[in-house]
């Protein structure tokens, strides 16, 4: 499904008439099912969809503040995924403003490599090695894609399609506009919560959780990071 086809839904839906085209198009209520596509977008992009994740990695420089180190697309990162490959250690993080403060006001620097996020600028402390390799995760804030595949955060065509369930769009968009409208929208609001968690349980798949201590990846405490294998004593 398309921009087009996924409004022509929730027009359906919404017992109004339907576009034939939307981008672009300056009819009022064409308008505000183009500007409801859009913000269900923006909504969505805050939960962790396996259409959404993404990988940066950059080559570090013998500085605190890194550059060109946050994704240009970045909605959020994925928690306990940042790492310094070339050093094969986690960086620890994110410290509060307090937390990052505490070790600014110290004599010493952290004892293990530690960031924070401020403005739109990651600093690590200790200061790094130039050229190592760091890398982390994220979800993109690019919900929707051209025809020919280029992501995008918001809406540039009617050819455009959703990279998340074209369906939950529709819903979102039903919603939103009945909210809008100050009609009753509380059944078609609940329609599609129930839906878009059904959605995300099934998103990706499941893991055997184990009330074991052990544990497969980094602990996410300072510590001695080792990794797996058969070891000589």
């Amino acid at each position: 499904m398309t921009l087009l086809t996924l409004t022509q839904d929730a027009a359906d839906q919404l017992g109004i008439v339907r576009p034939s085209t939307v981008y672009g198009n300056a009819a009022a209520e064409v308008r505000k099912l183009l500007r409801y596509a859009n913000q269900a977008g923006k909504h969505l992009c805050k939960m962790d969809w396996q259409e959404l994740r993404s990988e940066k990695t950059f080559t570090s420089l013998a500085q605190e503040t890194q550059t060109a180190m946050v994704a240009t697309d970045l909605d959020h990162f994925v928690d306990e995924t940042f790492w310094n490959r070339t050093r094969k250690r986690p960086i620890y993080g994110p410290k509060t403003p307090q937390e990052w403060q505490a070790i600014k006001g110290s004599v010493s620097s952290a004892v293990v490599d530690t960031f924070t996020y401020r403005g739109s600028d990651i600093l690590i402390n200790p200061t790094p090695t130039a050229g190592h390799t760091f890398a982390y995760e994220y979800i993109s804030n690019k919900f929707c894609e051209s025809s020919g595949g280029t992501a995008q955060a918001a809406w540039a065509a009617d050819t455009d399609v959703a990279r998340i369930s074209e369906e939950l769009f529709t819903l979102e968009i039903v919603w939103r506009y009945k909210h809008g409208e100050g009609l009753p929208y509380q059944d078609d609001f609940n329609i599609c919560e129930d839906f878009k968690k059904k959605l995300y349980g099934q998103d990706s798949p499941r893991r055997t959780l184990s009330m074991s201590s052990n544990r497969l990846i980094w602990p996410g405490t300072p510590g001695v990071v080792v990794p797996e294998g058969s070891w000589s004593l």
